[in-house]
């Protein structure tokens, strides 16, 4: 008896090895399908980002009688309108704010150097050499760091936004998507196995729900960040506000290095009118993640679609390591779908009864 759970216990752990060896294989096949194809995914991650922006309002509409086509002509039509808007009011300030920070980061970097060599002498007992060495390769590097962000933000813009023909391609292939949604689905579930079709079927609006719901709730928070942060240092007096705003919103999506990555800059600009103002920033700054953190992630990202802090950082940095920054767009998402089907399988072998996730309203731990 003994010598046969011996056996089964060997086959169990050998079939767990061999799914962990079948599992990387497949996603060094996907990495390297991802990789040989990278320069003609733009359009396609375009054209998700509209697929899951523009689902829903298609959806109220089909669902009200409103003739599908007709739903996605006036959902274009209404998506221009905001886009348009954004583009003759917000893109001029972002334009004019984004040429003066780069013109205007020197001298930001000269009054944050002064700021340090007066709290050396300030301090004598860090003029010692190892200090003295750690705080000026300290500014150096800071300076370097600044530099580089601010040369790259027209080469990320255009290789985020460039490409005529990705912006052309982009609504395009996502109109032809929602048009044909309930064709595409049904092509897809009669291409699985009957035996399989419902089980296929259940994981595969799982990975919508995750991916759909993350995408959204990323997107609505760095949106309430972004507002948040760039009124208050509007209302503080501090240079560029809606830049920093916007810069923060964005690099909120990254966990705990973000939030500093984003708002350093405030900090340092915020130093060229004095180091009380800085401080405030700062202090406003930290009062902002903490509201994020409370109440407005709690509120938006369900725990069927939140990813843990450090899994979102490794994917990232794996993604960008890969793929550079098209890595890094896909990343998350695809970390999503993994959650999303390690989430299936537990459950199922759990036998727990999977709850809708697309219906869930559960709070970030």
């Amino acid at each position: 008896m003994k010598k046969q759970e011996g056996i089964e216990r060997v086959q169990h752990l050998g079939i767990i090895a061999w799914a962990w060896v079948g599992v990387i294989a497949l996603l060094s096949i996907i990495v390297f399908a991802l990789y040989s194809i990278h320069t003609v995914l733009m359009p396609f991650l375009y054209a998700l980002l509209f697929v899951y922006i523009l689902r829903p309002v298609v959806n109220f509409l089909d669902d009200r009688g409103v003739p599908r086509i007709i739903a996605l002509l006036l959902s274009y039509l209404g998506l221009l309108a905001i886009m348009t808007l954004l583009a003759m009011y917000v893109g001029p300030i972002l334009y004019r704010e984004t040429y003066g920070f780069i013109n205007k980061l020197p001298e930001y970097v000269t009054v944050t150097n002064g700021y340090v060599e007066d709290f050396m002498r300030a301090h004598p007992f860090l003029k010692g050499d190892q200090a003295t060495q750690f705080l000026t390769g300290f500014g150096d590097s800071f300076k370097s760091f600044l530099q580089k962000i601010a040369e790259s933000i027209p080469t990320m813009t255009a290789s985020i936004f460039g490409g005529f023909i990705n912006m052309i391609l982009a609504p395009v292939i996502a109109f032809y998507i929602l048009k044909d949604y309930e064709a595409i689905r049904a092509t897809v579930s009669d291409m699985i196995p009957k035996k399989h079709q419902a089980e296929g079927m259940q994981i595969i609006k799982k990975i919508d729900c995750v991916v759909g719901g993350f995408i959204k709730g990323q997107a609505l928070v760095a949106l309430s960040v972004a507002v948040l942060c760039g009124v208050a240092l509007y209302a503080l007096g501090v240079d560029y506000a809606i830049l920093l705003g916007f810069m923060i919103g964005i690099f909120n999506v990254i966990p705990y290095l973000g939030p500093i990555i984003g708002g350093v800059p405030a900090v340092i600009i915020a130093l060229g009118t004095s180091w009380q103002l800085a401080v405030i920033v700062i202090v406003v700054l930290l009062t902002v993640q903490q509201i994020d953190s409370i109440f407005i992630s709690p509120r938006i990202m369900s725990s069927q679609v939140d990813l843990h802090p450090a899994l979102v950082i490794f994917a990232l940095l794996v993604g960008g390591t890969l793929l550079g920054f098209i890595g890094m767009l896909i990343a998350i998402p695809l970390a999503a779908v993994g959650k999303a089907l390690y989430l299936h399988f537990r459950e199922r072998n759990n036998g727990v009864e999977e709850p809708d996730v697309c219906d869930l309203e559960a709070t970030k731990v």
